[in-house]
């Protein structure tokens, strides 16, 4: 995907996360040897509100791929594929992925719950009204991201917050656009390795107090009750 692109600028946020000071230098290095002009982030305390915060608050360029590291690409994907999607209220073109659970023909990602009756399921209720933006590989439109970055609560997970009424300011401010998804199934266009990864590390990531934690598993199971 990213030699498909006329980049810009590149900007990296390294969290010392799982690791310490000799982790962020070797990851620092990697993104130097394919970016030498990149502006790295290395903050003394890890925060994934921040990190996104800084990181939407620097695009400069009209559109901007966020990216973690912890995802692989099984298609090609150009400005083709994405650009021509950002027009009315679009202001985030996302790559669809078996996580994000979408079976529905409506493009466009937003609340949704399960139809059941005497139990059974048959079928989805959407919610257009209430999109729903995200942290996963997307491409941004600039004052978009750089509005949100400045609305961010730190002490909120960063992608909750985009739609889930804890930062009223930043909800209301988002519910007025929308998240255009793309990609295929069967392969989808990507994958998340995070999740393989922390089943092997033994860690879950919850959400209390409407913050990410990353935690052991046992201790997940004690937060979730």
């Amino acid at each position: 995907m990213i030699p498909n692109f006329g980049i810009a600028r590149v900007f990296a946020n390294i969290d010392r996360f799982q690791g310490g000071k000799a982790e962020v230098a070797a990851v620092q290095e990697r993104v130097l040897a394919f970016f030498p002009a990149a502006e790295i982030r290395t903050p003394e305390s890890p925060s994934f509100t921040k990190a996104v915060a800084w990181l939407w608050g620097c695009i400069a360029s009209p559109y901007a791929l966020h990216l973690e590291d912890d995802w692989l690409a099984h298609a090609d994907i150009g400005e083709g594929d994405v650009l021509p999607y950002f027009n009315g209220p679009v202001r985030q073109v996302s790559i669809l992925t078996v996580e994000k659970n979408w079976k529905s023909r409506y493009p466009f990602h937003c609340a949704w719950e399960r139809r059941r009756f005497l139990g059974v399921e048959f079928g989805r209720r959407l919610y257009p009204d209430r999109p729903l933006f995200t942290t996963s590989p997307s491409f941004v439109e600039r004052e978009f991201a750089r509005t949100c970055s400045r609305l961010m609560d730190p002490s909120l997970d960063p992608e909750k917050q985009l739609y889930d009424n804890r930062n009223v300011a930043l909800s209301s401010y988002t519910s007025s656009f929308q998240n255009r998804i793309i990609g295929g199934r069967n392969p989808y266009w990507i994958e998340d390795i995070g999740r393989a990864d922390r089943d092997r590390r033994g860690t879950r990531k919850v959400i209390a107090g409407g913050q990410s934690h990353w935690i052991g598993n046992e201790a997940a199971d004690r937060t979730e009750q």
